[in-house]
């Protein structure tokens, strides 16, 4: 983030995820302990891993999608989106994300924090929500559901609680939010569940 008197240089920045849980198991195989028992055939476990991106998007408010870097002056106020899709055949069980700030640059507005259609599991990307989140006044249209921030707990975000400067999304350890799932679609690769949340940022 680069800033002079009346211009703020915009980027996304970084932002952390972990998915817990992403495994599943067929049968457990069995092992003879002697001792008298006897055990039938079983089968073999197999672990099947996934990889999940998360995705952090800049909007101006009316819903216009900035890209990866932009130039806006000094004093624009912004959405940060943060989104992850569960583009697996397995529900996504205890997402966490951490999203650092850079509150020299920005001011984040804690009274903004939304979760996209409230209970944490999200939308399903079909071809007319596709086209919706590709828009900017049908983006702003879909279902945003306010989220508290500032109270550890009781929702599935907060912000600068017990470590400064960055939001939290999930369970993590330290900073008890609501547990973040996300189940699997019917079409995964095509139309995959994609959970997202958003609030204001001020450029300094």
């Amino acid at each position: 983030m680069r800033l002079n008197r009346h211009v703020a240089y915009l980027c996304c920045g970084v932002s952390l995820m972990t998915v817990n849980s992403l495994t599943q198991a067929a049968t457990n195989q069995a092992t003879w302990p002697g001792g008298g028992v006897t055990l039938g055939n079983s089968g073999v476990v197999t672990v099947n891993a996934a990889t999940i991106s998360i995705v952090k998007e800049a909007r101006l408010l009316d819903g216009t999608n900035l890209g990866a870097t932009s130039t806006l002056p000094a004093g624009t106020q912004i959405y940060f989106v943060l989104y992850v899709d569960n583009n697996t055949t397995v529900s996504l069980t205890n997402v966490q994300m951490v999203d650092l700030i850079d509150t020299v640059a920005f001011n984040i507005d804690t009274t903004s924090f939304q979760v996209l259609n409230n209970a944490g599991t999200g939308i399903q990307m079909t071809a007319g929500n596709t086209a919706a989140w590709a828009g900017s006044a049908t983006w702003n249209a879909l279902t945003w559901n306010a989220q508290t921030a500032v109270t550890a707990g009781d929702d599935y975000l907060d912000y600068n609680v017990n470590v400064a400067n960055r939001v939290t999304i999930g369970n993590l350890g330290g900073v008890p939010n609501v547990q973040l799932n996300v189940p699997v679609s019917g079409v995964p690769a095509t139309e995959p569940y994609r959970t997202a949340f958003r609030f204001k940022a001020t450029l300094n």
